[in-house]
């Protein structure tokens, strides 16, 4: 007779509940993303973007494009319109494939970054990064795992090692 009433009441419990609340309460997708940037001599900017459904679309010279603020947050939107500028298809990543990497970017997102290492000059920039959505803020924060050219930085934690290698391996730049 207990279980009854304790299932009753789960389920009256359930009934009261928002939908959407319970939805908003659950992490988004993360974003991934490889950006190569050089304005040493001829303004290149291309690279490469993981949308919600896993499909990998590439940019190249974009007219217009949204970075994170000096936080590094960017809105949805923001991601969203930077995805609108991918003017190809490269590939795509499968559903469970990107639940695995999903679940590892906040992790990722508390690892720190190595001190700035000057590399080489004119060289430009390759990155290799993600974003996490930040619930209080309703915003996505850039992930920093690698970066690579006039200067060096490294995500330390060990689940952006892994999603660093496994975003390196998916694209071949």
């Amino acid at each position: 007779m207990k279980r009854i009433v304790v299932l009753l009441l789960f389920l009256v419990s359930l009934s009261g509940c928002d939908l959407d609340l319970w939805r908003s309460s659950c992490a988004p997708h993360a974003y991934y993303h490889f950006s190569y940037e050089n304005h040493a001599w001829v303004s290149i900017h291309s690279g490469w973007m993981i949308d919600e459904n896993g499909i990998i679309r590439a940019y190249k010279n974009p007219e217009k494009w949204n970075y994170p603020d000096s936080l590094g947050y960017i809105s949805r939107c923001q991601l969203e319109e930077n995805l609108s500028y991918c003017d190809s298809v490269i590939g795509k990543v499968s559903a469970r494939e990107m639940s695995h990497y999903n679940h590892l970017v906040f992790p990722a997102s508390k690892g720190s970054l190595t001190k700035p290492e000057q590399h080489g000059a004119d060289m430009g920039i390759q990155m290799y990064s993600c974003y996490c959505y930040d619930r209080p803020r309703d915003r996505y924060r850039q992930v920093i795992l690698n970066q690579y050219g006039d200067w060096i930085r490294t995500n330390e934690n060990d689940k952006a090692v892994k999603i660093y290698s496994w975003l390196r391996k998916l694209v071949t730049n």
